[in-house]
């Protein structure tokens, strides 16, 4: 594990208050700092830049540098501050949306902004940094399951001449919102992903690792093709998309869930020496002290080494670094016990086929709420290793999807996903008795009883892996090639629950917030930190 804190630089020239700043991150574990130095087409003062990093690393602390490479759609950086700069410049164009209309502060990506941030690079090179991670506004879509990208006249005449299309704004919003050509969907996902790797492809230059912040469940719709980018520059850094940035979404059980699936699924595509979470706060002050070690936690039981605590431009104040401090002990225990061993999702929860396919965005919650090793997996990604295939939800059992199914045990559709495809299931049925109706529909909310349905369904059959089998609420992670899971409590309360591992059942109890460890012979380790719930 090693702990990293993203920042602006102003804070460590700060005589008055940089001291303390440095002696909290050192309490808190922080070992390496990335710096902005790149906002919204306009650089940092680099002497100012050289300054804060020649202090910083003084201290003990390596240092990296961050950048806001296309802008961002709004004041998303921090609202305390409403003079933050985030107009982009006159050489750049702003992007369009389908409906022609402009999205403010954020810049279409063409040759110009291309060349801005390889120059970017290049000087903070210059400056001694020696790694460039592009925050996750490079993108060109929005947090939905919509296929966007930039409609402006000069983007779709070059997609026209490249695709050789012949489309306008017009057509193309209709064909693509409507889903009327599959062929034309690929070919604008296509374009917008160039766009995209163009602009990491000029941050690699000689003595500089790149690397893109992922938005959570970010894929090819949203111009983020994972497995050209690293096909195309190896060493990419990623940071994994996380959302739930407050406590009004994070308290509740399932958003902690949707966390872990998008964790998981993004490192489906990511070695994790080169993978980061994202343990943010936004807007300032709207998480809880615990709820950021919750985050920290969740990176932790995903098997991530790196943790990256984030802010925007708001510095995070001492009952965070107090907070961080108190749980570093069994931060690094938890860490240290699961470390090195790879976690294991024999449960595969469908999640559509492609990105150009604008299938939903986030899956149902159902599987991790409900206690099972489960992880997100696309048609199209490799299926080793699943036993138990969950087909829940609007998503289409395409050619890619029926090609895997023999590769399941078992393979249960939902009430959705059976109706959605009803003809290609009556003619898969009869030669395919794996395959099962569940007469449900997974809700994106699940109720206990959904839950206790659910594990009910799953209990029918023998099954090789452990899973919760009574109990809602508590998520497990299998460490198997060390015969033990990770337990992690969704709710702000005690809770119970049956696990099921190597064919015993054991009866747990987790304090609230609270992530242990169970192993095949009923050893329990847990790995508790304060939570204080008080307003």
């Amino acid at each position: 594990m090693k702990l990293h804190y993203s920042m602006a630089h102003e804070p460590l020239l700060d005589r008055t208050g940089r001291d303390e700043l440095i002696a909290n991150m050192k309490k808190a574990g922080i070992q390496k700092i990335w710096i902005a130095g790149f906002f919204s087409g306009k650089m940092v003062d680099m002497e100012e830049l050289k300054e804060a990093k020649a202090f910083a690393e003084a201290h003990g602390f390596e240092v990296g540098s961050v950048t806001i490479p296309i802008g961002h759609p709004g004041n998303s950086l921090n609202p305390d501050d409403p003079d933050l700069d985030l107009e982009i410049p006159d050489r750049w164009h702003y992007r369009v949306n389908n409906l022609g209309e402009t999205v403010y502060f954020c810049g279409a990506i063409d040759n110009c902004l291309i060349e801005d941030n390889g120059q970017a690079a290049k000087r903070l090179y210059e400056a001694g940094f020696h790694e460039v991670f592009l925050d996750d506004d490079l993108r060109v879509g929005n947090f939905n399951a919509l296929i966007e990208g930039c409609y402006c006249d000069v983007c779709i005449s070059e997609f026209n001449e490249i695709y050789k299309h012949q489309e306008t704004r017009a057509s193309l919003m209709r064909q693509i919102t409507e889903k009327l050509s599959t062929e034309l969907m690929k070919d604008w996902v296509a374009f917008q992903c160039e766009k995209i790797t163009a602009v990491i492809k000029a941050t690699n230059i000689e003595g500089v690792q790149p690397g893109i912040m992922v938005m959570h469940f970010g894929d090819e719709r949203h111009g983020i093709d994972i497995p050209t980018i690293r096909n195309q520059i190896p060493d990419t850094l990623f940071r994994v998309g996380e959302l739930q940035f407050n406590d009004a979404s994070f308290t509740k059980p399932y958003a902690k869930a949707e966390e872990m699936l998008g964790i998981a699924y993004h490192l489906n595509f990511m070695d994790k020496q080169f993978a980061y979470s994202e343990s943010t706060i936004f807007p300032p002050r709207s998480l809880k002290e615990h709820n950021l070690v919750y985050k920290a936690k969740m990176a932790i039981a995903s098997g991530l080494e790196n943790v990256l605590f984030m802010s925007g431009t708001w510095v995070l104040e001492e009952s965070y670094w107090k907070a961080i401090a108190d749980a570093l002990p069994v931060l690094r225990e938890f860490d240290k016990a699961g470390a090195g061993v790879e976690r294991h999702y024999p449960v595969h929860l469908a999640y559509g086929t492609h990105g150009a396919y604008a299938e939903p965005i986030v899956p149902t919650s159902l599987p991790v709420l409900a206690g099972l090793p489960v992880k997100p997996v696309r048609a199209d990604q490799r299926s080793e290793g699943g036993e138990l295939l969950l087909f829940f939800g609007d998503y289409e059992l395409g050619a890619e999807w029926q090609k895997k199914l023999p590769l399941y045990k078992q393979v249960i559709f939902d009430q959705t996903a059976a109706l959605k495809n009803k003809a290609v299931l009556e003619q898969l049925k009869p030669d395919a008795a794996q395959l099962i109706c569940w007469d449900h529909a997974a809700s994106t909310r699940p109720s206990n009883e959904e839950i206790s349905l659910l594990q009910k369904r799953v209990g029918e059959e023998s099954r090789s892996f452990p899973r919760v089998m009574e109990g809602s609420n508590i998520g497990l992670v299998w460490l198997k090639d060390s015969g033990k899971v990770i337990l992690f409590n969704l709710l702000e309360t005690k809770n119970q629950g049956v696990v099921m591992i190597t064919d015993h059942p054991y009866t747990v109890t987790l304090k609230a917030l609270s992530f242990a460890i169970l192993d095949g012979a009923g050893t329990w380790t847990e790995y508790d930190t304060e939570v204080n719930l008080g307003s």
